[in-house]
């Protein structure tokens, strides 16, 4: 048998014999690796909204220093309770479009956000380009019919799970 399998086999199951079953739980640093700036995206729809402000009442502000940005419809700033963070107001027309979307974007273009989060259950077109124009390592959304393209982790929450679930699937992942 080689050496080196030898040496790799006993730095992960801290044994030297062969037959010794291999670890499953491997951990490469001690250090874990934290955001530091995440933008939330909330809810357009006013029910969703209400969940969501609700689920993330209580955000880890304390954690490592994390820095929050806040993208919320401009027509619920009222019960918003969020007050950590810089938050960014979406005006929308009546027929659900941004009208300040360029200008959001170039606010948000000049951040280096880690994790987007996007709170909204289904797909909104509106909210498209704050996903996908933005970089960051993370982008996190429910699954639905675009989520493939918008976001690399996608929860999927089945209709007998309420959206709060989902929020907070969301926030332990953070």
């Amino acid at each position: 048998m080689d050496i080196n399998y030898l040496n790799i086999k006993k730095f992960f199951t801290n044994s030297s014999e062969e037959d010794e079953e291999i670890k499953s739980n491997i951990s490469i640093s001690n250090i874990p690796e934290t955001p530091k700036v995440i933008l939330i995206i909330f809810p357009i729809q006013h029910d969703f909204f209400r969940v969501a402000s609700y689920s993330y009442r209580n955000l880890p502000y304390n954690k490592n220093k994390i820095e929050f940005h806040y993208v919320i419809n401009s027509n619920f700033t009222d019960s918003f309770s969020l007050r950590r963070g810089t938050i960014y107001k979406m005006e929308l027309d009546k027929k659900s479009c941004i009208i300040n979307k360029n200008t959001l974007l170039n606010k948000l273009g000049k951040i280096n956000f880690d994790i987007i989060i996007d709170l909204n259950i289904f797909y909104e077109s509106s909210i498209e380009d704050f996903i996908s124009n933005q970089k960051s390592n993370y982008k996190i959304g429910f699954k639905h019919d675009k989520s493939d393209l918008l976001y690399n982790v996608q929860l999927d929450i089945s209709k007998s799970q309420i959206a709060e679930k989902g929020y907070q699937q969301i926030l332990d992942l953070i």
